[in-house]
């Protein structure tokens, strides 16, 4: 005879709940998402390098902006902390859409599977409380893979190399839009993809007049 499974108890049945609700405000509002459970991690401190995600107003602001539009470019300096902000936000959309298509294009792979890596990207992932039922996700050069149906792809620069795909969303990061300016005019004509992210030659390619470069989203 089969053993009967114990029932959850009233505590657990409530914690459930509470957990499905929580998982519900996350998935409507990033910024609260990367609040609650983001990390960062500051390469100039070596005293004490993980930090929690800066609650600073111009990053909650960018980051109700990223999901209310399809295209925005942003001039921006160091230390803002912008690439962390794209990075989480677009962590999320892996997370909680299932079967994202996100590509991640910089001036080389390399460059793109290093915002993927253990030191960017999977950095914000490995570090998310470990008591919720994230997607599990497998780590190969220049891609993550996400048990929800989503993946993140790294890519070079160059106007052509997101052609033969649809995207679900794109982060250009480094240079990518001044040494390749048609990359994400091109990719909205297409419909590839409707996201794009940072670029530090922004001013070159004539998309932002900003004196300090300027990073480029969705």
């Amino acid at each position: 005879m089969a053993k009967k499974k114990s029932q959850p108890s009233p505590e657990q049945l409530q914690r459930m709940r509470d957990t499905a609700l929580q998982i519900e405000v996350w998935a409507k509002k990033p910024w609260r998402w990367i609040r609650d459970c983001c990390v960062t991690q500051d390469e100039a401190d070596s005293s004490s390098p993980v930090k929690p995600f800066p609650d600073k107003e111009y990053l909650r602001y960018i980051a109700d902006l990223w999901q209310r539009s399809s295209l925005l470019a942003i001039p921006k300096s160091r230390r803002m902390m912008l690439t962390w902000l794209m990075l989480a936000l677009h962590l999320h959309k892996a997370l909680f859409f299932p079967r994202s298509a996100i590509f991640i294009q910089s001036k080389k792979e390399d460059d793109s599977d290093f915002l993927l890596s253990d030191k960017r990207m999977l950095f914000i992932y490995e570090n998310l409380p470990k008591n919720l039922p994230w997607p599990k996700v497998t780590r190969k050069f220049c891609s993550l893979e996400f048990s929800n149906g989503s993946y993140m792809r790294g890519i070079a620069q160059g106007p052509d190399q997101l052609r033969q795909y649809t995207a679900s969303a794109i982060l250009c990061d480094d240079g990518v839009l001044g040494q390749g300016g048609a990359d994400v005019g091109r990719v909205e004509a297409d419909g590839a993809g409707r996201r794009a992210g940072d670029d530090d030659f922004v001013r070159r390619a004539g998309v932002l007049p900003a004196d300090s470069g300027g990073e480029a989203y969705r």
